[in-house]
């Protein structure tokens, strides 16, 4: 009887050895997953990171090499998926002044009216609702009167921000009551929050934002625009006003440039399993290294 205790004894100590070992095996699995993948991800977003670098020493060797900011630059192609050992990086760099800029609605000069005249435009032919441009014009500024009369905002709907607290993102006004969730998606390729009040470069802006510079352009006038400017890029307005079709004019040339400041960067990295991104906003002046105005890492 004691002999048969002992055995079962025995076995089950055997088995919860095993038990045991098992477990710790586990663990150690886990564990070694865990760090692997910690390490993968501190590669990947440093990965990342130095693409931002990388493109601040594209925009830095672009301004020793002319004034004139243009598509046919080595900065305005993407970096295609570039194999790394155990990863990958790829990205680009876009020209945020072909975009309209959200804090030029708060000027009260001729640059605002103008960016005001642009982004209705704009969003008639995206479809976009009307109350969103009134939405995001009454936050930044008091409540006044375009031309024809009609309020731009409404004081007792949206308070105007400090100026300290205007939009750094353009995602930022997709929560400005007034801005329809259907909306935003229609508006974020074209628009841009910038820090500064800022020109359109008309070297670099879509189709969509040039039609919304331009009422005058017709589907085939804009068309030879965009062909003319691709085969040779302005290098100044009076290159630009002899050049453009007949018939169009240009609304007011000082809100308008053939050159930019402001760039927006992206860059995707692969580690492993692990990807992160990193997006930032770069401030070029002259042919100083660009400074890092925001940004963010995923």
């Amino acid at each position: 009887m004691s002999r048969g205790a002992a055995l079962l004894l025995a076995m089950l100590i055997a088995a919860l050895a095993a038990v045991v070992a098992v477990a710790v095996a586990a663990e150690q699995q886990r564990w070694f997953a865990d760090v692997t993948s910690r390490r993968d991800q501190v590669q990947a977003q440093a990965l990342a990171l130095a693409g931002v670098q990388w493109a601040r020493q594209i925009m830095q060797d672009d301004a020793r090499a002319g004034i004139i900011d243009h598509l046919g630059e080595a900065w305005a192609f993407p970096l295609p998926r570039t194999p790394l050992e155990n990863g990958s990086i790829e990205g680009g760099i876009e020209d945020a002044q072909a975009r309209l800029n959200i804090n030029n609605l708060a000027k009260d000069d001729a640059l605002g009216k103008e960016e005001r005249a642009r982004f209705s435009r704009l969003f008639q032919s995206r479809g976009i609702a009307p109350g969103a441009l009134s939405a995001i014009a009454a936050t930044l500024t008091p409540a006044r009167a375009n031309d024809d009369g009609q309020k731009f905002g409404n004081a007792s709907r949206a308070q105007p921000l400090p100026a300290n607290l205007w939009p750094v993102r353009a995602a930022e006004v997709a929560a400005l009551p007034g801005v329809a969730a259907r909306d935003f998606p229609r508006m974020l390729p074209f628009v841009v929050a910038l820090p500064t009040a800022t020109v359109l470069n008309v070297n670099t802006a879509p189709a969509e934002v040039i039609a919304a510079a331009f009422p005058g352009l017709t589907t085939d006038s804009l068309a030879a625009l965009m062909a003319e400017r691709a085969r040779k890029p302005f290098a100044t307005l009076s290159d630009l006003r002899s050049r453009m079709p007949g018939g169009v004019n240009i609304p007011d040339e000082t809100t308008l440039g053939t050159s930019s400041s402001y760039f927006l960067v992206s860059v995707r990295a692969r580690q492993g399993e692990t990807r992160a991104q990193a997006r930032a906003l770069l401030r070029r002046d002259g042919r100083e290294w660009p400074i890092v105005v925001w940004q963010t890492l995923e």
